[in-house]
């Protein structure tokens, strides 16, 4: 399961996973440039995560999420948003333009990881939507069980399964 230089990395999970931190590991061990959906999406907007939903709504989230994966080209670390790996599209892109790792995180480790940290508008129904994306997530062409792993350690074991 080599990765090829011109195939997208993508690093999907649930919020709290530390797709951030890992896919920023990963792009300077890599010499690539990182991408994150949420804050190409927060610029396109011209708003916070938590304002496109409040004032958006989720449908055009997602539609502009859908548009901005459609569109990424190779050669990337992508820091994608919890949710885009679900929607059947954006995986099927993401699935043969590259490797899509998910970064599997329990709930008792991705709130200790969220603790005082940034909003997150879907983090109240974090194990509801655990249960709903998983079977999705395992699409993935690679799991990493993340718990009690810093973000250098899960980057590694990454690497080495790639």
């Amino acid at each position: 399961m080599a990765l090829g230089s011109g195939e997208l990395l993508a690093l999907t999970g649930m919020m709290g996973a530390g797709k951030s931190t890992v896919a920023r590991v990963l792009a300077a061990r890599l010499g690539r440039q990182v991408i994150s959906t949420d804050t190409m999406l927060e610029s396109r907007f011209g708003k916070a995560i938590t304002r496109i939903f409040a004032e958006d709504g989720e449908p055009a989230f997602r539609a502009a999420e859908r548009a901005i994966i459609e569109r990424l080209d190779g050669g990337l670390v992508v820091d994608l948003g919890g949710g885009a790996f679900c929607d059947p599209s954006s995986a099927a892109r993401l699935l043969t333009a590259g490797r899509v790792v998910f970064l599997d995180v329990s709930a008792a480790e991705a709130a200790r990881r969220m603790a005082g940290g940034r909003a997150r508008p879907l983090a109240a129904d974090w194990e509801t939507l655990q249960a709903e994306r998983l079977e999705k997530y395992r699409r993935a062409h690679l799991t990493v069980a993340v718990d009690g792993l810093s973000a250098g350690e899960v980057a590694t074991r990454i690497l080495e399964a790639l």
